[in-house]
Protein backbone atom coordinates (compact mmCIF):
# COMPACT_ATOMS: atom_id res chain seq x y z
CA UNK A 1 0.00 0.00 0.00
CA UNK A 2 1.14 3.52 -1.16
CA UNK A 3 1.29 5.90 2.03
CA UNK A 4 2.55 8.84 0.43
CA UNK A 5 0.03 10.78 0.13
CA UNK A 6 -1.35 10.07 3.89
CA UNK A 7 2.52 11.16 5.13
CA UNK A 8 2.86 14.31 2.79
CA UNK A 9 -1.05 16.07 3.38
CA UNK A 10 -1.59 17.35 6.85
CA UNK A 11 -4.53 19.39 5.46
CA UNK A 12 -5.71 22.50 6.27
CA UNK A 13 -4.67 24.38 3.08
CA UNK A 14 -5.44 27.92 4.43
CA UNK A 15 -2.49 28.06 6.79
CA UNK A 16 0.13 28.55 4.40
CA UNK A 17 -1.83 32.16 3.29
CA UNK A 18 -0.10 33.13 6.58
CA UNK A 19 3.46 32.80 4.18
CA UNK A 20 1.42 35.47 2.37
CA UNK A 21 0.79 37.79 4.71
CA UNK A 22 4.64 38.11 5.94
CA UNK A 23 5.74 39.74 2.81
CA UNK A 24 4.66 43.02 3.88
CA UNK A 25 5.98 43.14 7.20
CA UNK A 26 9.44 41.67 6.13
CA UNK A 27 9.47 44.03 3.41
CA UNK A 28 9.00 47.22 5.71
CA UNK A 29 11.39 45.59 8.17
CA UNK A 30 14.44 44.93 5.70
CA UNK A 31 13.53 48.12 3.79
CA UNK A 32 13.16 50.79 6.27
CA UNK A 33 16.78 51.14 7.29
CA UNK A 34 18.21 50.10 3.92
CA UNK A 35 16.44 52.88 2.05
CA UNK A 36 17.26 55.32 5.34
CA UNK A 37 21.10 54.57 5.11
CA UNK A 38 21.03 55.48 1.48
CA UNK A 39 19.33 58.53 2.32
CA UNK A 40 15.72 57.98 0.85
CA UNK A 41 12.49 58.14 2.05
CA UNK A 42 10.70 56.64 -0.94
CA UNK A 43 10.34 53.02 -0.43
CA UNK A 44 9.12 52.73 -3.60
CA UNK A 45 12.27 53.77 -5.23
CA UNK A 46 14.30 51.32 -7.09
CA UNK A 47 16.05 50.09 -4.62
CA UNK A 48 13.21 49.81 -2.36
CA UNK A 49 10.77 47.67 -5.40
CA UNK A 50 14.08 45.03 -5.63
CA UNK A 51 13.63 44.40 -1.94
CA UNK A 52 9.88 44.17 -2.27
CA UNK A 53 10.28 41.74 -5.13
CA UNK A 54 12.99 39.72 -2.87
CA UNK A 55 10.48 39.64 0.13
CA UNK A 56 7.32 38.64 -1.90
CA UNK A 57 9.12 36.40 -3.69
CA UNK A 58 10.29 34.45 -0.86
CA UNK A 59 7.20 34.46 1.11
CA UNK A 60 5.50 33.28 -2.34
CA UNK A 61 8.24 30.06 -2.60
CA UNK A 62 7.85 29.89 1.02
CA UNK A 63 3.96 29.57 0.56
CA UNK A 64 3.65 27.49 -2.56
CA UNK A 65 5.52 25.20 -0.72
CA UNK A 66 3.52 24.85 1.76
CA UNK A 67 0.52 24.65 0.08
CA UNK A 68 2.01 21.35 -1.86
CA UNK A 69 2.47 20.08 1.56
CA UNK A 70 -0.91 20.65 2.90
CA UNK A 71 -2.52 19.71 -0.58
CA UNK A 72 -0.43 16.67 -0.75
CA UNK A 73 2.01 16.96 -2.93
CA UNK A 74 5.67 15.87 -3.02
CA UNK A 75 8.08 18.98 -2.61
CA UNK A 76 8.37 20.66 -6.32
CA UNK A 77 10.92 23.36 -6.65
CA UNK A 78 9.52 24.72 -9.48
CA UNK A 79 6.07 24.82 -8.61
CA UNK A 80 7.91 26.91 -5.32
CA UNK A 81 9.48 28.45 -7.47
CA UNK A 82 7.21 29.66 -9.97
CA UNK A 83 4.29 30.84 -7.16
CA UNK A 84 6.81 32.98 -5.31
CA UNK A 85 7.72 34.78 -8.74
CA UNK A 86 4.07 34.80 -9.62
CA UNK A 87 3.52 36.41 -6.19
CA UNK A 88 6.46 39.34 -6.61
CA UNK A 89 5.42 39.48 -10.00
CA UNK A 90 2.03 40.79 -9.16
CA UNK A 91 2.26 42.46 -6.47
CA UNK A 92 5.21 44.61 -7.83
CA UNK A 93 4.16 44.95 -11.13
CA UNK A 94 0.34 46.03 -9.55
CA UNK A 95 2.19 48.89 -7.90
CA UNK A 96 4.30 49.99 -11.17
CA UNK A 97 1.16 50.34 -13.15
CA UNK A 98 -0.81 52.63 -10.39
CA UNK A 99 1.77 54.49 -10.44
CA UNK A 100 2.90 54.37 -14.29
CA UNK A 101 1.72 53.32 -17.54
CA UNK A 102 -1.36 51.99 -16.46
CA UNK A 103 -2.43 55.28 -14.89
CA UNK A 104 -4.03 56.88 -17.52
CA UNK A 105 -6.52 54.14 -18.42
CA UNK A 106 -6.99 53.61 -14.93
CA UNK A 107 -8.25 56.84 -14.51
CA UNK A 108 -10.92 56.89 -17.13
CA UNK A 109 -11.86 54.44 -15.24
CA UNK A 110 -12.40 55.22 -12.26
CA UNK A 111 -13.90 58.73 -13.95
CA UNK A 112 -17.25 56.38 -14.84
CA UNK A 113 -17.75 56.80 -10.74
CA UNK A 114 -17.73 60.29 -10.66
CA UNK A 115 -15.85 61.33 -7.52
CA UNK A 116 -17.73 58.85 -5.21
CA UNK A 117 -14.92 57.90 -2.88
CA UNK A 118 -16.32 54.57 -1.90
CA UNK A 119 -16.84 52.86 -5.19
CA UNK A 120 -13.85 54.47 -6.95
CA UNK A 121 -11.87 52.80 -3.95
CA UNK A 122 -13.65 49.25 -4.98
CA UNK A 123 -13.84 49.38 -7.89
CA UNK A 124 -9.55 50.03 -8.21
CA UNK A 125 -8.64 47.63 -5.07
CA UNK A 126 -11.24 45.15 -5.62
CA UNK A 127 -9.80 43.83 -9.17
CA UNK A 128 -6.46 44.59 -8.12
CA UNK A 129 -6.91 42.06 -5.53
CA UNK A 130 -8.32 39.29 -7.53
CA UNK A 131 -5.59 40.18 -10.14
CA UNK A 132 -3.01 39.29 -7.56
CA UNK A 133 -4.40 36.63 -6.32
CA UNK A 134 -5.61 35.00 -9.84
CA UNK A 135 -2.20 35.79 -11.33
CA UNK A 136 -0.36 34.06 -8.41
CA UNK A 137 -2.43 31.33 -8.74
CA UNK A 138 -1.77 31.13 -12.66
CA UNK A 139 1.81 31.03 -11.90
CA UNK A 140 1.64 28.03 -9.39
CA UNK A 141 -0.41 25.93 -11.88
CA UNK A 142 2.19 26.77 -14.36
CA UNK A 143 4.85 25.87 -12.17
CA UNK A 144 3.29 22.19 -12.03
CA UNK A 145 3.08 22.28 -16.03
CA UNK A 146 -0.68 22.05 -16.20
CA UNK A 147 -2.48 25.05 -17.89
CA UNK A 148 -6.10 23.91 -17.68
CA UNK A 149 -5.38 23.78 -13.70
CA UNK A 150 -3.53 27.39 -13.98
CA UNK A 151 -6.44 28.59 -15.74
CA UNK A 152 -8.54 27.10 -13.04
CA UNK A 153 -6.86 28.85 -10.34
CA UNK A 154 -6.34 32.25 -12.36
CA UNK A 155 -10.48 31.83 -12.33
CA UNK A 156 -11.08 31.46 -8.83
CA UNK A 157 -8.28 33.45 -7.67
CA UNK A 158 -9.45 36.49 -9.01
CA UNK A 159 -13.34 35.93 -8.51
CA UNK A 160 -12.30 34.98 -4.72
CA UNK A 161 -9.89 38.16 -4.45
CA UNK A 162 -12.46 40.58 -5.93
CA UNK A 163 -15.29 39.63 -4.16
CA UNK A 164 -13.92 39.11 -0.47
CA UNK A 165 -12.37 42.64 -0.86
CA UNK A 166 -15.69 44.08 -1.86
CA UNK A 167 -17.22 41.79 1.26
CA UNK A 168 -14.78 43.67 3.61
CA UNK A 169 -15.12 46.65 1.81
CA UNK A 170 -19.05 46.92 2.26
CA UNK A 171 -19.05 45.13 6.01
CA UNK A 172 -16.85 48.04 7.02
CA UNK A 173 -19.24 50.86 5.88
CA UNK A 174 -21.94 49.17 8.04
CA UNK A 175 -20.12 49.11 10.50
CA UNK A 176 -19.76 52.84 9.79
CA UNK A 177 -16.19 52.74 8.29
CA UNK A 178 -16.84 54.23 5.00
CA UNK A 179 -14.22 55.88 2.78
CA UNK A 180 -14.89 58.98 2.55
CA UNK A 181 -16.37 59.32 6.15
CA UNK A 182 -13.09 60.84 7.72
CA UNK A 183 -12.26 57.86 9.21
CA UNK A 184 -9.53 56.13 8.49
CA UNK A 185 -10.48 53.40 6.67
CA UNK A 186 -8.82 52.27 2.96
CA UNK A 187 -5.23 51.12 4.74
CA UNK A 188 -7.12 48.44 7.20
CA UNK A 189 -9.56 47.41 4.90
CA UNK A 190 -7.48 47.18 1.89
CA UNK A 191 -4.68 44.97 4.67
CA UNK A 192 -7.60 43.40 5.76
CA UNK A 193 -8.98 41.96 2.24
CA UNK A 194 -5.50 40.98 1.11
CA UNK A 195 -4.76 38.74 4.07
CA UNK A 196 -7.98 36.99 3.67
CA UNK A 197 -7.84 36.58 0.21
CA UNK A 198 -4.21 35.22 0.96
CA UNK A 199 -6.21 32.87 3.90
CA UNK A 200 -9.45 32.11 1.53
CA UNK A 201 -7.78 31.62 -1.66
CA UNK A 202 -5.23 29.40 -0.35
CA UNK A 203 -7.93 27.16 0.81
CA UNK A 204 -9.69 27.31 -2.17
CA UNK A 205 -6.20 26.82 -3.93
CA UNK A 206 -5.53 23.37 -1.89
CA UNK A 207 -8.81 21.87 -2.30
CA UNK A 208 -8.50 22.59 -6.39
CA UNK A 209 -4.91 20.94 -6.35
CA UNK A 210 -6.44 17.80 -4.04
CA UNK A 211 -9.55 17.09 -6.91
CA UNK A 212 -7.52 18.02 -9.80
CA UNK A 213 -5.39 15.08 -9.57
CA UNK A 214 -2.28 16.21 -8.98
CA UNK A 215 -1.02 14.65 -6.51
CA UNK A 216 -1.93 11.31 -7.20
CA UNK A 217 -0.33 11.66 -10.88
CA UNK A 218 3.24 12.37 -8.50
CA UNK A 219 2.03 9.56 -6.73
CA UNK A 220 1.08 6.39 -8.33
CA UNK A 221 -0.15 3.71 -6.89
Amino acid sequence: MDTTLETTKPGHPFVAGFWLITAIPIFALIALPIMTALGSDDLYALPGLLIMFLAHFGAGYLWARSLGKRSGLPDNRMMNISGGIGFAFFMVGTLIALTGFAKAPIDRWLALFKGVGNLEFGALFAPLTGLISGGTGFALGLGLRDWKLALKLLALGFISGLGLYLAIMFSMELLGFKVGSGRPVMIPTTFMSMWSAALVGSAIFGSLLVKSGVAERRNPP
